[in-house]
C-alpha cells in the first residue's frame, strides 16, 4: 500500500470517527450518567451530546423542568470548553455556562429566577412554609469536591414571606458574594419591607459556612413580626441576633 493511498484511508477513518462523535445520541451518555450520578435523572432526551434537550431534569427527586444544552465550540480555541445550559419551567428560568470535571465544576454567567419553594426539599422548614422569588445574577460559582470554593455575584430574595409558625411578610433582601483568598464572603441586607437586616456570610474551602447578623422590626406595632423575632436572642438596642452555621 502506497503512502498516498494510506494517507487517504487514514483521513477517511478519522472523518468517520469524527462524524460518529458529532452525531452521538445524547441517550447513550444519559445512561452512562445515570449509573455514575444516580441523584440526577433526565427524561425525554432528544438530540446529540453537543446540542439537545431533556423534557425534564430532576435532582434528588426534585423536578427542574425542561433542559436544553449546546456545546461552546468557540471556547475550544481558548482551552476552556464547556456547555451552555438553559432551564425552563412554569415559574423558573435559568441559564448558565458550565465547564469542568467531577472535581472542579464551574458555572459562569448564571442568570435567572426561581421560586423559593423550588428549594423546599433542602430547607429546614415544613413544606409550604416559605414563599417568594430568588433572582440570580452570578458571574461565577465554582465547586471543588462538591464544596463551594468561589462565588462572585448577587442573589436577591423578593416578596419573601413565612406561613409557619404563623403568616408574616418579610420583604426583599440582597446577598452579595465575593471570593476572597480561599473563602467566600457575603453581605446580606434588606432592600425593602418591614424587617431591617444586616448580616455577613463566610464559606470556607472545606464546606463550612457561618451566617451571622442582626434583625429588627421597623414597626413595633407589627405583632406577627414581633412574635417571630422573639424566637431569636435579643440585643441591647432592640435588635435580634441570628447565627446559622454548619457544613455542606
Amino acid at each position: 500500500m502506497s503512502w498516498r493511498f494510506g494517507r487517504w484511508w487514514l483521513a477517511g477513518i478519522v472523518a468517520y470517527l469524527a462524524f460518529l462523535l458529532a452525531t452521538l445520541p445524547a441517550g447513550y451518555v444519559v445512561g452512562w450518567l445515570h449509573k455514575r450520578v444516580p441523584d440526577l435523572q433526565l427524561e425525554g432526551v432528544h438530540g446529540s451530546v453537543w446540542a439537545g434537550s431533556a423534557q425534564d431534569i430532576a435532582w434528588q427527586g426534585q423536578s427542574w423542568g425542561l433542559l436544553r444544552w449546546r456545546f461552546d465550540w468557540a471556547a475550544l480555541a481558548t482551552g476552556h470548553p464547556g456547555f451552555f445550559l438553559v432551564l425552563n419551567a412554569a415559574d423558573l428560568a435559568l441559564q448558565a455556562r458550565v465547564a469542568g470535571n467531577s472535581r472542579n465544576f464551574q458555572l459562569e454567567d448564571v442568570v435567572g429566577h426561581l421560586p423559593v419553594n423550588q428549594l423546599a426539599h433542602w430547607l429546614p422548614l415544613p413544606s409550604g412554609s416559605v414563599a417568594g422569588q430568588i433572582n440570580i445574577g452570578m458571574q461565577r460559582l465554582v465547586l471543588t469536591n462538591a464544596h463551594p470554593s468561589a462565588a462572585d455575584g448577587t442573589i436577591d430574595l423578593t416578596s419573601l414571606s413565612l406561613n409557619w409558625p404563623q403568616p408574616v411578610a418579610l420583604g426583599d433582601y440582597e446577598l452579595k458574594l465575593q471570593t476572597q483568598g480561599e473563602s467566600i464572603h457575603g453581605s446580606l441586607l434588606d432592600t425593602s419591607g418591614p424587617l431591617m437586616v444586616q448580616g455577613s456570610l463566610r464559606v470556607t474551602a472545606d464546606g463550612s459556612y457561618d451566617l451571622t447578623g442582626v434583625v429588627v422590626s421597623r414597626d413595633p406595632a407589627n405583632t406577627a413580626l414581633s412574635n417571630l423575632l422573639h424566637y431569636l436572642p435579643s440585643k441591647q438596642d432592640g435588635k435580634y441576633a441570628f447565627n446559622f452555621s454548619g457544613k455542606w
